[in-house]
């Protein structure tokens, strides 16, 4: 918004509040407004405006800006002149300018205007009514070139209403000088003020100030061209109002942001101007209200007591002259009732003394809705003074949000029905552009009689206590949130633990696990996202849950998701979690996996067994920290920090298809590959005394004692069920060992895959006779056919010679002369 004007202007600051509430109720939503007083002094523009021009051009540089609102013709000329250079392209919209400027300055189509009809010529007309007997008129008007156009105007309409008229300009005079001359006129004089922006010494000045000074010093009755001087020393006149012209421009402009061509909007014209009077200046100069004109509007009425009581003091004089005897009476009476005229303006200072001293905003408005009383602390709590609802009662709705009018109409209507206080909470938006938070409760004015005298209202700003009970809320809904939290995590935990039973540590003994060790040191203290390789068993989970526990989020559990335990149809839940009623099942709300895990860390295991469609939802999320529940539209943030794992080679898998790239890119920031436990037999000691110790604990036993040949036989395994297959195998030990020794038994039947003698055979399923034929084979090879003794197969497998020998007779086992074994 551009205006030509200072913001100390007259009707800047109404006109600036109208545009911006009557745009944004049009558009429904709040709008950014960027506003620059130019103080523009002609339409020729000045010598600093190579100046202003760059000054808003640095101010706006890099800015979109979708509509350019400027005010009266020096601003447009201005804008068109520099148009290129500021807002190239940007459709204007302008008011407070009329027909004739608007066309001089033949604006291209995308410019449009409200174009107002002058209410000058009326106001002369007007005043040369009002005052007959006329036969000098005073024009009084600033220096500046707009001032100067204004008072010639002023003198050219009144030398063609009234040719035998003298005009006496006093445009040239400094200020001090006009207040002189006005002071000396004659009676029959009548003065019209045109508007004030800087005296010929070159001052600025604000017009308000000097059209008190005027009215005060004037000896003849002073008139204006605007709605703004009402209430400030001018009687009045045809009054341009400039509250309609932003409304209306206001709404052009409402239409250009909800995207009409600016070309289709043709400039309109608005009739802005109302016949308007101060009932006190009209006292002043003795001007009876029944010679306005029909249709005048009389504000700053003020009760008086003949007013009030003229028919009451006419029936005394009457019955005091009719009846001379009542007359001691009379006298009695009147003295009395001074009396009670005394104590009624002694009761109305007290009440004044404190209904404008309390920081409540407190109004008794009549019947009619005009106000009989406003206390003067409505201009801390609105920023609007008592002569501005005085003088537009509607004011007080004016100021209510729009969304809260509704409310307001409906309480009106019920506190004029009601018998006691009624009270509503509501916002208004203040003259500076604030919103605040008023605490009203009213009540209905009634006489002696019955009669209704109005409405008593009273106003307390809330809005800090609106904003204390706001931060109130938020803060129990953060503290529920971390309640959901916290019991999410309880629930998830009681979970994990009845489904793992527990987390075991890292054992590394070997240096490649200590490699693996040193790597999750290096990460743990991060929040980069982690992928774990490695054949399935070799603890990919416990090395998850040692970065886990090494990094600044081990406060919170680490959440676990096996993709390859679910069905496809219920990983998307368990990962982003549902809406009631979003599938069949969803009888409640249900947080997924990524909301559980805020703030804390996600494992998903099995990452490669991940379906196609769901692998771009994960990688949404991954890459931005957003996703939606199942059934939901509410985008949620999360901050997690993600491990995955898989025993597949992710870029064997993106080559054929099963895994997006884009995701594999995003997963394999710091990839660890955890090594099968063929590759560290050195780990394999400390990992069998760990295992013993845990299932000797959980079956209520003594430890057992592994001899070196039991642990000979561990190590020489391929294992190719790596960590999680040793453990089963010892867990069977256990529970089979009789004596103080670890028993290996049958717990070693089931041999490796590698070991396998027949590939033929090896690629279909084979029996329990057949694994155990091969084993003891493949044992007795290994030690050149050596039964018993030190060293011998009988021990080895952990069996009785006599045993081993009755097993190889039942399978036809013998050593042949070649030494290769009998075939099956």
């Amino acid at each position: 918004m551009l205006f030509s004007l200072r913001s100390t202007a007259p009707a800047v600051i109404e006109m600036e509040a109208e545009f911006r509430r009557t745009v944004e109720n049009g558009l429904g939503s709040p709008v950014d407004f960027q506003v620059d007083y130019l103080d523009l002094p002609d339409e020729t523009g000045a010598k600093w405006t190579p100046q202003l021009t760059e000054l808003l051009r640095v101010k706006y540089a890099g800015r979109r800006l979708d509509l350019v609102a400027v005010q009266r013709p020096e601003a447009l000329a201005f804008l068109l002149q520099n148009r290129q250079a500021l807002f190239p392209g940007v459709p204007v919209v302008c008011f407070d300018i009329g027909r004739s400027a608007f066309e001089r300055l033949q604006p291209p189509a995308d410019v449009t205007a409200v174009l107002f009809t002058s209410g000058g010529e009326r106001t002369v007309d007007v005043a040369l009514e009002l005052v007959p007997e006329a036969k000098l008129v005073a024009i009084v008007g600033g220096a500046s070139a707009s001032d100067r156009g204004n008072s010639a105007e002023f003198t050219r309409l009144v030398k063609a209403r009234a040719p035998r008229i003298d005009v006496l300009p006093l445009v040239g005079l400094p200020l001090e000088e006009q207040l002189k001359r006005l002071a000396e006129l004659p009676d029959d004089s009548v003065v019209f003020f045109a508007s004030y922006r800087a005296d010929v010494l070159g001052r600025s000045m604000v017009a308000a100030d000097v059209v008190r000074l005027v009215a005060r010093a004037s000896n003849a009755p002073t008139f204006g061209a605007a709605e703004v001087w009402l209430g400030r020393g001018i009687v009045g006149g045809d009054l341009i109002r400039y509250g309609p012209q932003a409304q209306r421009a206001a709404e052009l402009a409402a239409r250009l942001l909800r995207g009409e061509p600016a070309e289709s909007l043709r400039p309109v014209a608005v009739q802005s101007s109302a016949l308007m009077f101060d009932w006190r200046e009209l006292r002043r100069w003795a001007i009876a209200e029944n010679r306005l004109p029909k249709g005048s509007a009389v504000l700053f009425r003020e009760p008086s007591f003949w007013a009030d009581h003229k028919w009451e003091i006419g029936g005394a004089v009457g019955l005091l002259l009719g009846q001379s005897l009542l007359i001691g009476a009379l006298l009695v009476e009147r003295r009395s009732r001074r009396r009670a005229q005394t104590g009624l303006v002694e009761a109305e200072r007290r009440y004044r003394t404190v209904a404008d001293f309390t920081t409540d905003w407190e109004y008794w408005t009549r019947p009619d809705g005009s106000f009989a009383y406003i206390s003067p602390s409505c201009l801390a709590i609105t920023g609007y003074d008592t002569a501005a609802f005085t003088s537009r009662p509607a004011l007080l709705t004016d100021i209510i949000v729009e969304e809260d009018r509704a409310s307001w109409t409906a309480h009106r209507h019920a506190g004029d029905a009601s018998a006691t206080p009624v009270r509503l909470e509501f916002r208004i938006r203040t003259a500076p552009g604030e919103t605040r938070w008023i605490d009203h409760v009213c009540l209905p004015v009634v006489g002696e009689d019955g009669a209704s005298l109005g409405i008593r209202g009273s106003n307390r700003d809330i809005t800090e206590r609106k904003r204390s009970q706001e931060e109130l809320r938020r803060a129990f809904e953060e503290i529920g949130q971390l309640r959901d939290r916290l019991e999410a995590d309880n629930t998830y935990m009681r979970e994990r633990l009845q489904v793992e039973g527990g987390i075991e540590g890292l054992l590394a003994t070997s240096d490649v696990m200590r490699y693996v060790v040193s790597k999750v040191q290096q990460v743990a203290p991060t929040s980069s996202t982690v992928l774990l390789q490695g054949e399935t068993g070799v603890g990919k989970g416990l090395v998850a849950q040692a970065i886990h526990d090494a990094s600044p989020r081990r406060a919170r559990p680490l959440v676990t998701l096996n993709c390859a335990a679910l069905p496809p149809s219920l990983i998307e839940s368990e990962l982003f979690g549902h809406e009631k009623g979003a599938f069949t099942g969803a009888h409640a709300q249900r947080r997924g996996r990524f909301e559980i895990a805020d703030h804390s860390t996600l494992f998903l295991d099995e990452i490669g067994e991940l379906p196609l469609d769901l692998q771009g939802k994960l990688l949404r999320t991954v890459q931005d920290g957003e996703f939606e529940r199942v059934g939901g539209n509410v985008t949620l943030k999360t901050h997690v920090r993600l491990i995955a794992a898989t025993n597949r080679k992710l870029d064997d898998e993106v080559r054929a298809g099963r895994f997006r790239a884009d995701l594999w890119y995003r997963l394999n920031v710091f990839p660890i590959t955890v090594p099968p436990l063929r590759h560290r037999p050195e780990d394999i000691p400390a990992l069998v005394a760990h295992f013993v110790e845990k299932h000797c604990r959980n079956l209520a036993r003594p430890l057992l004692s592994v001899s070196k040949a039991t642990m000979k036989i561990l190590q020489a395994r391929d294992w190719p069920g790596n960590v999680r297959e040793l453990e089963n195998v010892v867990e069977r030990a256990v529970i089979s060992s009789r004596g103080a020794m670890l028993e290996l038994g049958d717990a070693l039947l089931e041999p490796a895959p590698r070991l396998t003698l027949d590939p033929v055979v090896s690629a279909g399923p084979r029996t329990l006779v057949e694994l155990e034929h091969d084993h003891i084979v493949a044992t007795l090879e290994g030690l050149r056919w050596k039964v018993e003794g030190d060293g011998g197969a009988a021990e080895v497998l952990g069996i009785n010679p006599s045993t081993l020998r009755t097993r190889m007779r039942k399978h036809g086992i013998q050593r042949p002369a070649g030494g290769a074994a009998t075939p099956r």
